[in-house]
């Protein structure tokens, strides 16, 4: 492969942190198209609360993978490797440059260094699911941490999908999640990952500025609709931004807690997120935006 030929672009980082609007300057400056590199972005209908690209932002540049799916389906890295490198491969073919944007670290490693070679066993996941139904999500995690304590720092522990995952990988393999030997979908490709570091709080600023505007914008009347089509355990429905409401639709709490709620938690994830780029992916560029 030619190294100029097939660039692939990539600007990773927190939530809030800017990306979106960086991105599409980068994508309009060589001549690239953006390619959804976000867990919650890929959603249909969830717009609003996953903070997707403004109609605006979508005819500035071309955009792909982001709202496709349907909240009540599963969607897997090894999903969004197999349709990233398809997209990738259709960019390359008319002569532009894929630019990856997004915080979820997973999706981009699944791209650029391949998934592990761990595979699937049908009877430990069919175990392990059977104790996160008795157990529950919290006793998940702390087996995980038993097992791999710097996995439980740098995934997601909130998506019960990746903690059971992972602590099945981990098992398989007897060894760190993160040193699961990859296999490269896109041999010979050449990577140019940007990473936004983002100060603390600025970063929590932006964040709650952001959920504030999610609100004036209709926060709770997308959750609403979505609630009028899919069960609450739809995958989509998990995210950030829509579980938080469903006390408040039960009349447990108020809604400047479900605000509060998601401002936290939304923080959390920015952690989780800058602890991941703080090590990933290896030769990165890092820059800091206004």
């Amino acid at each position: 492969m030619n190294a100029t030929q097939n660039r692939i672009l990539a600007v990773l980082g927190p939530t809030a942190s800017g990306k979106t609007g960086f991105a599409i300057r980068l994508a309009q400056d060589v001549g690239g198209e953006i390619v959804n590199c976000d867990s919650r972005q890929i959603y249909r209908e969830l717009v609003i609360g996953t903070a997707s690209p403004s109609d605006a932002e979508r005819a500035s540049a071309p955009h792909h993978l982001f709202n496709f799916l349907s909240p009540d389906k599963p969607f897997s890295a090894a999903d969004y490797q197999k349709l990233a490198c398809a997209c990738i491969k259709e960019i390359w073919q008319r002569g532009k440059v894929p630019v990856l944007t997004g915080g979820t670290g997973f999706y981009y490693s699944a791209v650029a260094d391949g998934l592990g070679e761990a595979g699937q066993s049908p009877e430990l996941t069919e175990k392990l699911r059977a104790l996160y139904a008795e157990k529950g999500l919290s006793y998940m995690v702390e087996m995980l941490a038993k097992l791999d304590k710097e996995c439980v720092e740098t995934i997601d522990t909130n998506n019960s999908r990746r903690v059971l995952r992972a602590i099945e990988v981990v098992t398989l393999t007897n060894k760190p999640f993160l040193q699961n030997k990859p296999v490269s979908p896109l041999e010979g490709a050449h990577f140019e990952p940007k990473v936004v570091i983002a100060d603390r709080e600025v970063l929590h600023h932006r964040i709650e500025r952001r959920v504030e505007e999610m609100f004036k914008d209709g926060l709770e009347k997308e959750v609403r609709d979505l609630l009028k089509k899919y069960d609450r355990n739809a995958p989509g429905l998990s995210s950030i931004g829509y579980k938080e409401w469903f006390d408040y639709f039960d009349g447990k709490q108020s809604c400047e807690k479900v605000k509060e709620l998601i401002i936290i938690h939304t923080r959390q994830y920015a952690k989780r997120q800058c602890t991941w780029f703080s090590k990933q992916p290896p030769k990165r560029q890092e820059i800091s935006l206004p």
